[in-house]
């Protein structure tokens, strides 16, 4: 049975927003990095020609350029970017910056000045700590900037000179390296301005760490390692001879990502303990994606581990891009229940299929009543509420019937998934049956919510 079932729905979504891209890899336009994204994995920073940049992907046909030189973090909300500009512009003195859409550009300063001035590394979650290197006198040093206090230098570790790379969520706990006896080796700071040095002869530094600080990311002695302050393990690379830098973690710590280095080649990776190390690359290629450039970097990655952001080569082989990559673009479909028995037990229903434009998907109804008739109930939001001595969990935006239920109980109908659904959009849907065994002559369905990618 063909059906347009959700054409209403998805087109009352559709007017909340731009449409979404639904891709599994997305180069940026003009862009030829991207250095961070929001937890929620939709928001996407970074710069290129037209200099900084930030774009919700799955909304916006395109990139919003800010000015400024760079943009290498953001916000959990999205509305805060940590980067630099020069002050004032034309100048030449480049100054780690804070951008907001009422303020623009505003500059952190610097310690000192030796060249460039000051340069930005992280933000916290509310973009009120910013991170980073800056100069005192000509020597490197890492710094912490709020809004209170300004910058403030961090202990000067090791043989003289650090630099910050990495904070968490809070601003609490800051990873970074210092100088060692023979190179930069892996240095944090924690609760305060002072830090202490893994090892001192130890090649490496603290490129990244979990939301609330208590997992370290980077690299030691040519192998990405994760300390999570139990174990301190080392992932090794990639590719035999090259040196692994482990970047991201998800929330879970399930997975790992970053990118192996050997002089000036790169490429990037994602590690679990089930695969073990697989190149991005292949990812791309096993979704199907023809002809895309060598991905090269993994600079941020969502909370869920789905999103990933960084650098690639372009599509012509020369010059460089900024990608998004998203494992799973396909949308999730949910039981929540609130079945209501009937004559035959609780109705079933089971929504399937990718919600993509244009996609097949099925809401099939099984152990109802034999030879009655359902009513679907689509919703755009959850109510919940009670109702005939059961629950009504779509709010009844569209109510379809009454549609003939089979003799074996089932009613099932397809249609195809509508372009204009906005990401992230959670619909709702559940049928009624009148059955003189329900508890007021009704029986219903469980629940299923249909979340797009």
């Amino acid at each position: 049975m063909k059906t347009s079932i959700l054409l209403l729905a998805a087109a009352c979504a559709a007017a909340l927003s731009s449409p979404a891209l639904g891709q599994q890899f997305v180069l940026v336009p003009d862009g030829y990095n991207c250095t961070d994204v929001t937890p929620d994995g939709r928001v996407v920073v970074g710069y290129g020609d037209g200099g900084a940049f930030y774009w919700d992907w799955q909304l916006d046909a395109a990139p919003t350029y800010i000015g400024g030189e760079t943009a290498v973090a953001v916000s959990d909300d999205g509305l805060t970017i940590l980067g630099s500009q020069e002050f004032p512009v034309g100048s030449g003195d480049t100054y780690a910056a804070i951008w907001t859409s009422v303020g623009g550009w505003e500059s952190l300063g610097t310690l000192g000045s030796c060249g460039s001035n000051s340069s930005p590394s992280d933000l916290s979650g509310d973009g009120t700590i910013a991170v980073g290197l800056t100069w005192f006198g000509c020597s490197g040093q890492g710094f912490r900037w709020t809004a209170g206090f300004g910058m403030e230098g961090l202990e000067l570790l090791g043989n003289g000179q650090n630099r910050a790379k990495v904070t968490n969520d809070d601003g609490t706990v800051i990873g970074g390296f210092a100088q060692g006896n023979f190179s930069r080796t892996p240095a944090v700071w924690d609760n305060g301005l002072m830090g202490f040095v893994y090892d001192m002869d130890a090649l490496g530094e603290v490129s990244g760490m979990n939301n609330d600080g208590s997992t370290l990311l980077g690299e030691w002695q040519g192998s990405a390692f994760v300390n999570n302050g139990v174990n301190f393990t080392l992932l090794g690379s990639l590719n035999s001879g090259w040196s692994g830098c482990a970047m991201e973690i998800d929330e879970d710590g399930g997975r790992v990502a970053g990118f192996d280095t050997l002089q000036l080649a790169k490429q990037a990776w994602v590690w679990d303990q089930v695969n073990g190390f697989q190149s991005v690359d292949s990812l791309v290629a096993a979704a199907g994606v023809v002809g895309a450039p060598p991905v090269l970097t993994v600079t941020g990655m969502s909370d869920d581990g789905n999103v990933l952001v960084g650098q690639s080569g372009d599509l012509g082989g020369f010059g460089f891009r900024g990608y998004i990559y998203a494992f799973d673009t396909d949308g999730v479909w949910t039981d929540v229940g609130g079945a209501m028995a009937g004559a035959s037990g609780d109705p079933l229903l089971v929504g399937s299929g990718p919600l993509l434009p244009f996609a097949s998907v099925d809401l099939v109804l099984s152990n109802a009543l034999p030879g009655g008739q359902g009513y679907l109930l689509v919703g755009l939001s959850s109510l919940f509420a009670p109702f005939k001595g059961g629950v009504l969990v779509p709010s009844p935006d569209l109510i379809l019937g009454p549609l003939g239920i089979s003799g074996a109980g089932e009613l099932p109908l397809s249609t195809f998934w509508p372009a204009g659904v906005p990401s992230g959009f959670t619909s709702y849907y559940q049928y009624w049956i009148p059955d003189a065994a329900g508890p007021k002559g009704y029986a219903a369905s469980n629940g299923v919510s249909a979340t797009t990618p």
